[in-house]
């Protein structure tokens, strides 16, 4: 084989080489600036005081529906509207759950 040929395709071979470390260099520099930007987007939300009924029911541990009744016989708060919006104060259904979990007088066997 002659030789000037073996050294030009070693050179092309080292420019094919050098082109894609390059581009794998460029790539991982740009996936790190996306994932800054991610994390960065993703911060977590507010905290809130003021749930929809769904999120209220979900936050006590029943259904939608279960909520409505719970509502309905008193068990649970009634909703606050604030414009458009009606909402649940978190902290009154929070003394509301309480109010459940605080024992009945009396020897609960007995009923």
């Amino acid at each position: 084989m002659n030789p000037s040929v073996s050294i030009t395709s070693q050179l092309k071979s080292d420019a094919v080489l050098t082109q894609a470390v390059s581009s794998l260099a460029e790539a991982a520099e740009a996936i790190g600036r996306i994932s800054q930007a991610s994390a960065q987007s993703l911060k977590p939300a507010a905290p809130r005081r003021g749930l929809s009924r769904t999120e209220a029911a979900q936050y006590i541990g029943v259904s939608a529906s279960m909520f409505d009744s719970l509502i309905k016989d008193g068990t649970m708060p009634a909703p606050i509207r604030i414009g458009s919006r009606t909402v649940w104060d978190i902290n009154a259904l929070d003394e509301a759950f309480d109010r459940l979990a605080a024992p009945a007088a009396g020897n609960p066997w007995d009923n």
